[in-house]
């Protein structure tokens, strides 16, 4: 068991800290996500009331 954790140990510790940040990753990119259709939302509800340019 000495051996596996010298050998593997790193590997184990990396693992489980990508594992958190995934996990942690996801309300956040929800969030961000949210933010981003919200301000496209109000850009194109902008663009609908200004003066129509005739190109």
């Amino acid at each position: 068991m000495k051996t596996f954790m010298e050998e593997y140990g790193v590997i184990v510790v990396a693992a489980i800290v990508i594992m958190i940040i995934v996990v942690a990753a996801t309300p956040l990119g929800n969030s961000i996500k949210a933010g981003i259709i919200e301000a496209v939302g109000k850009l194109t509800t902008a663009l609908g009331t200004t003066a129509s340019v005739v190109g």
